[in-house]
């Protein structure tokens, strides 16, 4: 009887790696604590921000840009919206990715907020500041996101579309420079939001040591004009790991992480 216990106590825990980032998110006070700190942070740089107009987060904006109404730029999932509930699915099935379970996801409208955004998104439109959500979703479920964002009170404005999902536009890719360089045209950027590095920088399916070299110059930025929030879930961090091959089995996946660890000497 024991021996069945330990075995069945330990079978979650082998089976899948992803159990313990996913709980950490859902049940750690210190990822609420993390969330609330990221984005009160956040309200006090947009102050700072407002009242310098030579303040931009976008490496994409181009001067002039002083007297160009303000916007902040924020990512969706992990960001303003908690995906933990969909990686919860995956790990209970025992499942990878599949996109037909992800749509199902996304089309319930279900996520919650990440704590602190809604509250940070409404404080920044009552500032006359447009808030975008520059998302990896796909632009067929920009009605479903919209839906969820709406329900949740994130401020969407009835005049300028500020939803911009990949592939809404053919030279909107998942890298998001291009969505950046749009909003930037128009607005100066005062803050970015995010949870991956793709949500400031372009260039980010690199190997570990080149995303690297890519953040470290813009160090400065980190907490001022870039607000990071924590996601040990996914992303494209993860998928460095691996050379961004998501073709490799589930196995050649963990055994790449596990060589990746850095051991004392």
């Amino acid at each position: 009887m024991k021996k069945t216990l330990l075995f069945l106590l330990a079978l979650p825990l082998a089976a899948d790696e992803r159990l313990l980032s996913t709980l950490w998110t859902q049940t750690a006070s210190e990822y609420r604590g993390a969330a609330l700190q990221a984005y009160r942070s956040a309200t006090v740089m947009l102050d700072r921000a407002l009242a310098d107009v030579t303040w931009t987060a976008a490496l994409e904006q181009k001067p002039p840009f002083g007297k160009l109404p303000p916007a902040v730029i924020l990512d969706a999932d992990e960001t303003v919206l908690d995906k933990s509930p969909f990686q919860a699915r995956l790990i209970r099935a025992g499942a990878e990715f599949l996109q037909p379970a992800w749509d199902a996801w996304v089309a319930e409208s279900a996520a919650q907020p990440v704590p602190g955004a809604a509250e940070f998104c409404r404080y920044a439109a009552s500032k006359g500041v447009t808030v975008f959500y520059v998302t990896n979703r796909e632009a067929k479920q920009e009605a479903a996101t919209r839906d969820n964002l709406r329900a949740l009170q994130f401020p969407l404005s009835d005049k300028v579309d500020t939803l911009l999902l990949r592939a809404e536009k053919p030279e909107w890719t998942s890298d998001k420079s291009s969505r950046r360089a749009d909003v930037a045209r128009r607005y100066r950027v005062l803050l970015l939001v995010g949870d991956d590095l793709g949500d400031f920088l372009s260039g980010v399916r690199v190997s570990v040591e080149a995303r690297q070299a890519l953040a470290s110059p813009q160090d400065r930025y980190w907490g001022t004009r870039w607000i990071i929030l924590p996601n040990p879930m996914y992303g494209s961090w993860e998928d460095a790991l691996f050379g961004h091959d998501r073709t490799l089995s589930r196995e050649e996946k963990l055994r790449r992480k596990l060589e990746s660890l850095r051991i004392a000497p």
